[in-house]
């Protein structure tokens, strides 16, 4: 019998393939869609946000922006808080918006395909049940 953490590994490493395949396509490398599809959503966050957001390093991040600024996908904006400190708030360019469309739809479709055959109530005591094993994980210590 599999024990847990099989499932998951087996269904991360699937899931990511799959959907790096796509996302290669879209010119994006690995960690980058999670940074599109955040910002899509919380534009203008600092460096920091979206480490935490992605659960990623600060440094991780650095390198993922330096590259996407590269490619014209994300822009950097200093501003100056009213504690005096300046951080880089982060946008989405217009090419970064149109490959964020594109990354939501990738989602959409993997999520559609991993869910196919599932009730919309399992489909959400499933998501229930991966949540909670996240809040434990995150709170044990």
């Amino acid at each position: 019998m599999k024990r847990f953490h099989q499932y998951l590994i087996n269904i991360f490493h699937i899931h990511e393939k799959k959907s790096q395949l796509v996302f290669r396509e879209l010119g994006l490398s690995k960690g980058q869609p999670k940074m599109i599809e955040i910002l899509s959503h919380q534009e203008g966050c600092s460096q920091k946000e979206l480490a935490k957001s992605c659960s990623i390093e600060p440094a991780t991040v650095t390198s993922l922006l330096n590259k996407m600024i590269d490619k014209d996908l994300v822009y950097k904006k200093p501003l100056l808080q009213e504690n005096g400190i300046r951080i880089q708030q982060i946008f989405l360019t217009e090419k970064g918006h149109n490959i964020a469309d594109g990354v939501q739809s990738i989602v959409n479709e993997m999520e559609q395909v991993s869910f196919q055959g599932f009730s919309q109530e399992e489909k959400e005591q499933c998501l229930s049940f991966l949540d909670r094993i996240f809040e434990n994980l995150q709170n044990h210590s």
